[in-house]
């Protein structure tokens, strides 16, 4: 049949294999001061942010220290041995107003990364990424949003692929009998 069930339930926020918690910085600890399952570096003022957003309903708003980045990580737990050579792609979106403020970054092992391309400053969200082969060296992917010292930043709805891994688990709010999983590929 081509009707549509009325309690169809969609969430466009899912990307198939994503390997990061909080992805779109929705949930956040008691205090509003760092999204979930995400870690500060550098002790950068970080905010809940519902007035500029990409996506749901909250980003997360960065304020680098004087003197260095500010940043925002998370390392997901993976088997380095299955990763070994594979590619890895974090991708996320992110608001500046000026050139050369914030970027993506994956990081290795804590000295050898692999930087992404800085946003343009272009007052917009961009779609910014670092992707690259994971090196034979690597003992973790950790994913980074950066900001430059004493600057501004907004980042929201990320996502980490390490290619080809094809699995995903459904949350439990889309579960119920019977159920299927629709994917467009839409980016």
């Amino acid at each position: 049949s081509s009707d549509v069930c009325s309690s169809d339930l969609r969430d466009e926020s899912i990307i198939i294999d994503n390997l990061l918690s909080n992805p779109s910085l929705e949930n956040w600890n008691a205090a509003n001061d760092t999204p979930d399952n995400w870690t500060k570096v550098n002790s950068p003022t970080v905010t809940r942010e519902s007035s500029r957003v990409f996506h749901g309903s909250f980003s997360a708003k960065l304020i680098a220290p004087s003197g260095s980045v500010g940043q925002l990580t998370q390392a997901p737990t993976v088997n380095m041995n299955e990763i070994s050579g594979l590619t890895a792609t974090f991708r996320g979106r992110v608001w500046t107003d000026a050139a050369t403020q914030a970027r993506l970054r994956l990081d290795w092992d804590g000295t050898n990364f692999q930087n992404g391309e800085y946003h343009s400053g272009d007052n917009q969200w961009e779609r910014l990424s670092a992707s690259a082969a994971i090196p034979a060296s690597a003992t973790q992917v950790k994913c980074i949003f950066e900001v430059t010292a004493t600057d501004t930043a907004y980042f929201d709805l990320a996502y980490l692929l390490i290619s080809p891994v094809y699995e995903y688990t459904l949350p439990s709010s889309l579960v119920s009998l019977p159920h299927y999983v629709s994917v467009q590929y839409d980016e």
